[in-house]
């Protein structure tokens, strides 16, 4: 089964699109084979089409990339960059490119109000360039801190509606010695998003006698241009193999392929997060499953508002196997909502996600390559053997 798993899913699968609906209707039809009731919960979202994108001035052209679901734009402004929030306050932007850059554009800002995480910097500065108004962004950006891509998207939010574009290093140092800094350029950005429609499928199986629900989830969706292979998967693949060797007469189990992990409204979480609203003190622990199986590394957990009772028992499940370690927080993930409702919840993911996963994770690189498939067995036997321990 798992081969075949990595087989469908393995590709492009950004929410919204033919090939998401085709993974979703996948997954659905192996839970159901495996007795689980299935519950879905239909959301709106859009998917993001991109073409060829310029600046050009003179004789010069060069190339830049879209930010994912940006508004598209063809005209002219005057090019201005500036580095600080501060330069940024000072500026007049009416018939502005305006090119950001130093400590603007450091890290990936947050989509606007995002439901889970939206610190004030990034809101301020989003604010900011909303009151601005220029006709345009160019974002210069480098490798992501948090992703194999390079340049990032500055941006990746459909509801931000200022056409924006990110060029590298490079390319700013290109058009500084064409002089073209303080000129008026034409710059084209080929954007395209339209609504489109998805599920968030629930896989359930109820205990006997139940005292509790515990959550497995592992994000199913994918960025635009990547394979997805690592991120995520793998996770998938090591849900389904849960789903199918989990025996649990002590608590309801739920198995959730949370679908919009990648895409700026996390509206599949959303949907998910509302369905079980009412019975958050039900959930004796949501376990997330997210690049887990790199070639090299260990499989890494870390946890977070355990009570003393459930650290014992994770504590001494990662002390029988010499390929799980415990592993540093982190909070990129569909466990970050349960953390932050108080629920209590481990990440599962590779050893080494911060020092070689990363590097692949949203570019095409993230390809079966990557992965070592051995260690689906080894993740799989440690979820069950924990859940066993809570059934005591």
């Amino acid at each position: 089964m798992i081969s075949k798993v990595f087989e469908v899913i393995t590709k492009e699968r950004a929410v919204g699109t033919a090939a998401n609906d085709e993974i979703v209707n996948f997954l659905e039809n192996k839970f159901k084979h495996m007795n689980y009731s299935i519950k879905s919960l239909s959301f709106e979202c859009a998917i993001w089409e991109k073409g060829k994108s310029t600046l050009i001035s003179r004789n010069h052209l060069f190339q830049v990339e879209p930010s994912p679901f940006s508004e598209p734009f063809k005209g002219i402004g005057k090019l201005i960059m500036v580095k600080t929030v501060k330069e940024l306050e000072d500026i007049d932007c009416n018939d502005v490119i305006l090119v950001l850059s130093g400590k603007l554009t450091e890290s990936p800002l947050q989509p606007k109000d995002y439901p889970f995480y939206y610190p004030k910097e990034h809101k301020y500065l989003i604010s900011l360039l909303e009151r601005k108004k220029p006709k345009a962004i160019i974002a210069v950006t480098g490798k992501n801190p948090l992703s194999g891509q390079n340049p990032f998207p500055l941006f990746e939010d459909g509801s931000f509606l200022i056409p924006s574009t990110n060029i590298n290093d490079q390319t700013l140092s290109k058009i500084e010695a064409a002089g073209l800094l303080g000129e008026v350029v034409n710059l084209t950005i080929d954007s395209h998003k339209r609504l489109s429609k998805s599920r968030q499928i629930v896989a359930l199986k109820k205990a006997t006698k139940s005292m509790g629900k515990i959550v497995i989830g592992a994000h199913m969706d994918t960025k635009y241009n990547t394979p997805g292979a690592l991120d995520n998967a793998a996770g998938v693949a090591v849900l389904l193999q849960v789903a199918k060797v989990l025996k649990s007469t002590a608590y309801d189990i739920e198995l959730v392929p949370f679908n919009s992990e990648e895409f700026y409204g996390a509206c599949g979480e959303m949907e998910y997060l509302k369905l079980i609203d009412n019975e958050k003190d039900r959930i004796k622990l949501m376990i997330n499953i997210d690049s887990p199986c790199h070639k090299g590394s260990k499989t890494a957990i870390s946890f977070h508002n355990l009570s003393d009772n459930i650290s014992d028992i994770i504590n001494c499940t990662i002390g029988k196997s010499e390929k799980i370690v415990k592993g540093k927080k982190w909070y990129a993930g569909d466990h970050s909502p349960f953390i932050f409702r108080g629920i209590p919840c481990l990440a599962i993911t590779s050893s080494d996600l911060f020092s070689g996963a990363l590097e692949y994770t949203h570019t095409s690189k993230d390809t079966l390559d990557t992965i070592d498939f051995d260690m689906i067995g080894h993740i799989v036997k440690y979820i069950t053997e924990i859940i066993s321990a809570l059934s005591v």
